[in-house]
C-alpha cells in the first residue's frame, strides 16, 4: 500500500512539474516543489531528502559543467565572429527556399552534432529560418519543429558530442572496466536510429508547413533561385569557417580511437577537442570577433554555468526520486520485463525522462541502477551506450522540459502554437526510431 501511494506521488508531482514549467515557474523552485511532494507521499525524512537533492546537485556540476561551458563558448564564438552564419548561408542557398526544411534540419544537425547547445544553435538559426520560412510562406510558428528534429536526432550519431551521449559511456567504463565502449560504440545502431527518427520528423514538418501553407494562403513561387544576404559585411569564408568543425570532429575521433592518444573519460575527449576548436576560432576569426572577445567568452560561460544549473536541479530532484519506495517498486517492475533487455531499455528510459522532465537525468540514473543486471541479461554494453541517445530523446521534450519551454519563449511562440510540432518531431520520431534501433539491435547482437 505505501508503494503504491509513493507511486501515485511520483506520477502527481510529474505531472504537477509539467503544469508549473509551463506556466513559467524556473526550473530550481520546480524541482524543489514537486520534491516536496515526494517526500510527503513516501514519508521521507524532509532534510535527509534535501541534502541527496543537493548531493545530486553537486555531483552533476562537478562532472558536467566542463563539458557544457566549454560547448557553451564554443558555440558563442562560432557565432559572435560569423562562421555559424557563413556555414548556415552557404547550405540554404545551395539547397534552395523550396528545401528550407532541409536547410534548416541540415544546419541544426551539423551544430548540434560538433556540441553547439540547443540555445546556441536556436539563437544562431532562428533569425535565418525566419528569413527563409518566410520567403517560402511557411508559418513562423513552425520553426521550432524543425530545428528540433536536428536538434535531438544529432545527438544519435556516433561520436556526438551530447551528454546523453558522453554520460553513458563514462558510467559503463566505471561499472565495466574493460569493456570497448567510446563515444562511437555500435555505430550501426544510432545511424539507424537517426535517418529513421529524421525521416519521420522531416517528412512530417513538410507535409505540415504545405499544408499550412495552402490553408493560409502564403503559397509562393519558390522556383527562383535566391541570394542569402548576409546581415554583417565581414563573414569569415566558408573555407575558415568549417575549419574549426573539421578540427573538433577529428579530435574526437582520435582521442576517442587512436591507441596513442586515446583517451578513457569521455568528457575529457569533448573538452579538449572544444577548447581546441575554440583557439581555432579565436585565432582563424580574430578580425571578426573583435573587441567582442571578452563579452563573448564571457556570455558563453554564463550560458553554460545557467544550462548546468538547470540540469543539476533536475538531477537533484531525480536523487530524491531514486530515494523513494515508489522508485524502487517502479525499478523492480523495470527489471522484471520478460523482454529482450533492449526494449527493457527503450521503456526504462522513456519512463525515467517522462517523470524527470530531463533525458540527462534519466541517462545517469538508468546507467546507474540498471547496466549490470542488463549485461547479465545478454545485453552488449556498446549497444545500451548506443540506444540511450535515442532511447530518451522520446520522452525528453515534454512540456516538464525547460529547455524546450525556455526556447519557444524567446521565440514568442507558445506553446499551444509550437508545440504540436515539436511533439512529433522530438518525441514521436525519436521514439520511432529509438524503437527500430533496438529491433536491429537484436539481429545484431
Amino acid at each position: 500500500m505505501n508503494a503504491t501511494i509513493s507511486v501515485i506521488g511520483l506520477l502527481i508531482a510529474a505531472i504537477l512539474f509539467i503544469v508549473v514549467v509551463w506556466k513559467g515557474l524556473d526550473v530550481f523552485t520546480s524541482t524543489i516543489l514537486v520534491s516536496f511532494i515526494i517526500i510527503a507521499t513516501s514519508w521521507m525524512n524532509w532534510w535527509e531528502a534535501l541534502t541527496s537533492y543537493a548531493g545530486g546537485y553537486t555531483g552533476f556540476i562537478g562532472s558536467q559543467i566542463f563539458v557544457l561551458v566549454i560547448g557553451a563558448v564554443f558555440g558563442e564564438l562560432m557565432a559572435a565572429s560569423g562562421a555559424a552564419e557563413s556555414l548556415a548561408n552557404i547550405i540554404t542557398e545551395k539547397l534552395g527556399v523550396k528545401n528550407v526544411i532541409l536547410s534548416i534540419t541540415v544546419i541544426t544537425t551539423v551544430f548540434v552534432y560538433v556540441g553547439i547547445s540547443g540555445f546556441v544553435v536556436l539563437f544562431v538559426i532562428a533569425p535565418i529560418a525566419t528569413v527563409m520560412m518566410k520567403r517560402a510562406g511557411y508559418p513562423y510558428r513552425m520553426i521550432p519543429g524543425i530545428i528540433f528534429i536536428g536538434a535531438t536526432c544529432s545527438a544519435m550519431l556516433p561520436y556526438a558530442i551530447n551528454v546523453t551521449n558522453t554520460i553513458p559511456a563514462s558510467i559503463i567504463a566505471e561499472q565495466l572496466p574493460g569493456e570497448p565502449v567510446s563515444l562511437g560504440s555500435a555505430p550501426v545502431l544510432g545511424i539507424v536510429a537517426f535517418v529513421v527518427s529524421t525521416a519521420v520528423g522531416y517528412g512530417y514538418m513538410v507535409y505540415a508547413a504545405k499544408k499550412a501553407a495552402v490553408k493560409e494562403g502564403t503559397v509562393v513561387d519558390t522556383s527562383t533561385p535566391v541570394k542569402i544576404v548576409p546581415t554583417r559585411d565581414d563573414l569569415p569564408s566558408v573555407g575558415i569557417s568549417i575549419i574549426p568543425f573539421v578540427v573538433v570532429i577529428a579530435l574526437v575521433l582520435a582521442l576517442s580511437n587512436v591507441p596513442a592518444i586515446k583517451m578513457d573519460n569521455a568528457n575529457a575527449v569533448v573538452v579538449l577537442a572544444m577548447f581546441v576548436g575554440s583557439v581555432l576560432l579565436v585565432l582563424l576569426c580574430h578580425k571578426q570577433i573583435g573587441d567582442k572577445l571578452r563579452e563573448t567568452i564571457g556570455k558563453g560561460v554564463q550560458n553554460g554555468v545557467g544550462a548546468t544549473v538547470m540540469a543539476a536541479a533536475i538531477i537533484g530532484f531525480s536523487t530524491v526520486l531514486q530515494s523513494s519506495i515508489g522508485f524502487e517498486a517502479i525499478k523492480n517492475w523495470v527489471l522484471n520485463f520478460s523482454m529482450n533487455p533492449y526494449i527493457t531499455e527503450f521503456l526504462g528510459l522513456n519512463i525515467l525522462a517522462g517523470i524527470m522532465g530531463s533525458g540527462t537525468a534519466a541517462v545517469q540514473t538508468f546507467f546507474q541502477f540498471f547496466t549490470g543486471t542488463l549485461v547479465q541479461k545478454g545485453a552488449s554494453p556498446a549497444a545500451l551506450h548506443r540506444i540511450a541517445p535515442a532511447a530518451v530523446t522520446g520522452m525528453n521534450t515534454l512540456p516538464n522540459a525547460g529547455g524546450m519551454v525556455a526556447q519557444l519563449n524567446w521565440m514568442k511562440i507558445s506553446l499551444k502554437d509550437g508545440y504540436p510540432y515539436v511533439f512529433v518531431t522530438s518525441v514521436v520520431a525519436p521514439m520511432i526510431g529509438a524503437f527500430v534501433a533496438c529491433l536491429v539491435a537484436m539481429v545484431m547482437y
